[in-house]
């Protein structure tokens, strides 16, 4: 035991070395540096940063340095001097400016679980490249009939199981809704094939080790969840190569098929960019499901109004016919419901960054190869933004002004693709949702930011059928 002694006291005096370093650089510089603290030694102050707290909230960490030091300060956090952005302005300038004044600079330990080309990593020309391909595809999706049947079938599917349930875990069953329409839809494998089982089953491997502690050990999160993206990727390659085997090519007309039939892409590229699209398209959009649900539970007028809107709907419908595109340009409400939902659930807390060079703003000064995590939470709850910024309002969307006022999908060219396809497919889920069950919500289940949000007894419903009547879907 005392053996070990040595090694961790060693570790401790270089961390501390290290630490009396950076605060002797940082005197260094300019007077307008923001102000801040940078924690303790190698650990910075990461721990306090990361502290679970209320999804719907800031945090006490932001709320305690906001309040001392500023909506801009510096820190040192994942293990780098950084510069912490509340400010609505300056975020704008990081994410716009991506590529000649900031670049993305996630932590090295997560280039291991997604790949060296994830679109969340890859710059440049081959970011613009893979982003495009993805672009293009959602844009044909998200209106596409096929697409919106499969949809609607999937949601009926999934709410005829419920039927005899007196309750139900809310987010696991839209994380399996979900990640079953992404694989449909990418890769033409049906919810009941065993392969769709075992993908649903790497992929929750893989969500658990994507924000775990990066330590590569047997048994730990993290070398799960690099094990489960190295299984996924071998799953994709065989589905690649079974269809170049049978010249399946423009047959099933899915993303894989778009891909191999007109890009001109390594295996590699294009395993990557099928995952990434199968990750945006499950674990953000089962989350902002599931979190709409949890506010609808907490504001019956905002569920009586939405109500409304698909009662309309409904009633200008055969009994039993389908939804379509012009239904959905109809539910302007539940677009207003949605994006409230994403400024006060906050499924995206901050994203990473890193100056380019030496960049002065608003007084501020942000040094070259500093860190800086413009922080979307901080701006989505800020006063001097939004009226009552606590309160869920999605009556604040009727002012087209608001939407300037947040970026929940980011910004810049890495503003979300996915955005617009998940807001069908949440719209169309939604109006099942609300035409045919009542549902409760637990006290004390309520969203925590992790940062990834989590619920605590996984969003636990009462659920209820609603009698069906006549215009009305059955499911």
């Amino acid at each position: 035991m005392f053996g070990f002694f040595p090694l961790i006291l060693s570790a401790f005096l270089l961390g501390l070395g290290f630490y009396l370093l950076l605060q002797v650089l940082a005197r260094k510089k300019p007077a307008n540096l923001p102000r801040g603290s940078m924690g303790w030694p190698l650990f910075g102050e990461t721990l306090g940063f990361l502290k679970p707290h209320s999804s719907n909230s800031m945090g006490s960490f932001l709320q305690e340095h906001c309040s001392r030091y500023g909506r801009v300060f510096k820190s040192h956090l994942f293990g780098s001097p950084t510069i912490v952005s509340c400010d609505h302005e300056l975020n704008m300038v990081v994410l716009q400016n991506e590529e000649k004044l900031f670049k993305v600079s996630y932590p090295r330990a997560m280039h291991g679980i997604l790949g060296k080309f994830s679109l969340l990593i890859v710059s440049g020309d081959v970011h613009k490249k893979l982003r495009n391909i993805g672009v293009s595809f959602i844009t044909s999706s998200k209106s596409n009939p096929e697409f919106l049947d499969c949809v609607e079938k999937m949601t009926i599917s999934m709410m005829n199981s419920w039927k005899n349930c007196k309750e139900i875990g809310f987010y696991k069953e839209v994380k399996k809704f979900t990640l079953n329409l992404m694989v449909k839809h990418l890769l033409s494998i049906e919810p009941e094939e065993p392969l769709a089982f075992k993908i649903l089953e790497d992929f929750l491997t893989y969500m658990k080790g994507f924000v775990s502690l990066p330590v590569y050990l047997p048994g730990t999160p993290y070398a799960s969840a690099v094990k489960a993206r190295a299984r996924l990727s071998a799953t994709v390659r065989e589905i690649i190569k079974e269809r170049r085997k049978e010249q399946l090519g423009l047959v099933k007309g899915d993303f894989l098929d778009a891909i191999l039939s007109k890009e001109n892409l390594s295996d590699e590229k294009t395993v990557s960019i099928v995952l990434d699209m199968l990750l945006a398209g499950y674990e953000t959009t089962a989350t902002l499901m599931a979190l709409i649900v949890y506010f609808l539970s907490l504001y019956p007028n905002v569920l009586a109004h939405l109500k409304q809107e698909h009662n309309a709907i409904r009633k200008n419908k055969e009994n039993g016919e389908s939804l379509n595109w012009e239904d959905y340009q109809k539910m302007e409400f539940t677009c207003n419901v949605i994006y409230e939902s994403l400024r006060c659930g906050n499924v995206v807390k901050f994203v990473h960054r890193v100056a380019l060079q030496d960049v002065k703003f608003k007084g501020y000064f942000i040094p070259s190869g500093w860190k800086i995590l413009p922080v979307l939470t901080a701006v989505h709850f800020d006063p001097s933004l939004h009226e009552n910024p606590m309160e869920f309002n999605p009556w604040r969307w009727t002012d087209k002004a608001t939407s300037k006022k947040v970026m929940p999908f980011g910004g810049g060219p890495r503003l979300c693709p996915g955005a617009d396809l998940a807001k069908v497919e949440i719209a169309f889920f939604l109006h099942h949702l609300v035409l045919n069950y009542r549902w409760k919500t637990m006290a004390d289940d309520s969203p925590l930011a992790y940062p990834y949000v989590e619920f605590r007894r996984g969003l636990l419903l009462e659920i209820e059928p609603i009698q069906a009547k006549a215009g009305k879907i059955e499911t």
